[in-house]
């Protein structure tokens, strides 16, 4: 990854921060949290693994919001709860928004949200040796 690359990201992660501000992050469980919280990124989260059934976790979701960031995991589990997410959701009236996992996760080449603060920091470090 070159530096031009790695500004990309940064302004990426940038606009979460600032989206996070107003809207609400669903994420799949707590190293999630950490790895964003770690990141700068903060706000309203919500789990999806939280004990409880994912379409009452998005009942709650639809009760105070009207767009929500969908972040999960882009490995199968993470792929099914988004597809699930985005159905209980749509009927709910709720625009899911996943911009940003998309272009986070693929351009650090991870395919989970908690390794995203780990990968941010390696690539940080590579380009910045000297």
């Amino acid at each position: 990854m070159n530096l031009e690359e790695f500004e990309r990201i940064m302004e990426e992660i940038e606009d979460l921060r600032e989206e996070a501000l107003t809207t609400p992050i669903l994420v799949e469980g707590k190293r999630d949290i950490l790895a964003l919280e770690r990141l700068g990124i903060s706000g309203k989260f919500f789990c999806a693994c939280n004990g409880k059934p994912l379409y009452e976790t998005c009942e709650e979701i639809s009760s105070a919001y009207k767009r929500v960031i969908l972040l999960v995991d882009l490995d199968s589990a993470g792929i099914a709860i988004g597809k699930k997410v985005k159905h209980y959701l749509s009927q709910l009236g709720v625009q899911v928004v996943e911009k940003h996992r998309l272009t986070l996760l693929k351009k650090l080449d991870t395919h989970q949200v908690e390794h995203l603060a780990t990968r941010v920091e390696r690539v940080k470090r590579e380009l910045f040796r000297w």
